[in-house]
């Protein structure tokens, strides 16, 4: 990628740029074991139902919970990455997703999966995170936006995996195998992160090192991060949004494409795939759209209102047309994918030296979202009973419309944040 040398580059900034990108494309990398746990369960969602005789209140709980476990995560992570380093912390963390999808692969029951999937959330906590601090450390502070996307967007190939690919090596050796060969390539990710990712380049030494926090400062730091309004506006649309689109992409629009329209899975894998290549195209798409509109705020708040009138037409209608359907939910995945507009907003607002904790904090409130969303939901369809083992169109017109009024309500929070211009760089004092 050209880059054009400003006063507000790292120092030195052409002696350590291939290195950067170096450690970006392994950081992009790991960040696709991440997305295909994270969304995984959609497709095989109703297999594991059968098999194990799972009610949709379990299944939504053992697909949250690794969410739940992400996000209580998510504070410790940050102090470990703005106090120990990326290298260590990443590596380390991707280890335990290797033990829990292996714990996945061999589950039996609810308790078993649920162990599993905690493990892989706790795993993969610091995968986008720790690649924003990378980010937010390796390049300038105007390129943030631009390549928190890109990598969210090459990351989630992941997503892509979790669809089609899942589906068929599901219907040709079983979901168990599936997760056994994830263990060995989260396993090959966790040394190549050891290998190549370094904390900071060599020669930035204008910045204080995060190591040498000293416990009070460490507490000073959460304190400033904890009193930040403007951060806490920004975690109300966070606690809706990555929550409401995964409760569809990665639960429960697998059973709703079975249950009313009686796709088999591969086809279901495929209708799932084009969703999340739609969420990928969106990502793109809302960073350019954010640059021409020059506001971040009200990209965002626009995407949001798009993505509830779309749910509640999804509501409205009890059985339409399945090519309805795909088109309306293709067009949700579009509208909805503005989340890591939602992180560079975060960015924007915090000082260098407690980025780590400000960034977990508000993806602490992403997958408390998740999981919360995800086990409402479960106990919405499980609500209306279940015929044969499929859930009445009823029960997931409830649920869109439970993720439309949530939807509205986040937005009415965030709508009270100031405002911050694309071009307007990321705070460093």
């Amino acid at each position: 990628m050209a880059h054009t040398s400003t006063c507000t580059d790292p120092p030195d900034w052409q002696s350590f740029a291939s290195q950067a990108y170096s450690i970006y494309a392994v950081l992009c990398a790991g960040f696709l074991a991440s997305q295909f746990y994270r969304v995984s369960n959609a497709v095989i969602a109703p297999e594991l139902m059968r098999e194990l005789t799972i009610q949709p209140e379990d299944m939504g709980f053992v697909t949250g919970v690794f969410f739940l476990v992400f996000a209580a995560a998510q504070l410790p992570v940050g102090v470990v990455l703005d106090r120990y380093g990326l290298r260590r912390a990443m590596s380390a963390l991707f280890l335990i997703a290797v033990a829990g999808s292996a714990v996945f692969a061999i589950a039996d029951d609810v308790v078993e999966l649920a162990i599993g999937r905690g493990l892989m959330g706790l795993g993969c906590a610091a995968g986008l995170m720790g690649s924003l601090v990378a980010v937010s450390r390796w390049f300038p502070p105007e390129r943030f936006a631009q390549l928190s996307s890109l990598l969210y967007t090459l990351g989630g190939s992941g997503f892509l995996l979790a669809t089609t690919p899942l589906a068929w090596i599901t219907e040709e050796t079983g979901w168990r195998s599936a997760f056994w060969m994830m263990a060995g390539v989260t396993a090959a990710l966790a040394l190549l992160l050891f290998a190549v990712v370094r904390d900071r380049p060599s020669s930035d030494h204008g910045k204080a090192d995060a190591r040498h926090e000293t416990l009070g400062e460490v507490l000073c730091g959460m304190r400033s991060v904890f009193g930040n309004r403007q951060l806490w506006l920004i975690c109300a649309i966070q606690f809706v949004n990555y929550g409401t689109v995964l409760s569809i992409v990665g639960l429960w629009g697998g059973p709703y494409l079975n249950d009313v329209h009686n796709l088999d899975g591969v086809t279901r894998g495929n209708v799932l795939l084009s969703l999340n290549i739609a969420m990928l195209v969106g990502v793109i798409g809302f960073s350019f759209i954010e640059r021409w509109l020059n506001t971040r705020k009200w990209t965002i708040f626009g995407g949001g209102c798009i993505s509830a009138l779309i749910l509640f037409a999804l509501a409205a209608f009890p059985q339409p047309a399945l090519w309805t359907t795909m088109a309306l939910l293709i067009l949700f995945a579009l509208a909805s994918a503005y989340i890591m507009l939602i992180h560079a907003h975060a960015r924007a607002i915090l000082p260098d030296n407690i980025v780590g904790r400000g960034l977990t904090l508000q993806n602490l409130a992403v997958f408390l979202g998740v999981f919360v969303i995800q086990w409402a939901t479960g106990f919405i369809v499980g609500s209306f009973g279940s015929v044969e083992g499929a859930a009445p169109t009823a029960a997931y017109q409830s649920v869109f419309i439970f993720l439309a009024g949530i939807t509205v309500l986040a937005l009415a929070v965030y709508v009270w944040i100031g405002d911050v211009p694309t071009r307007e760089e990321p705070n460093t004092g």
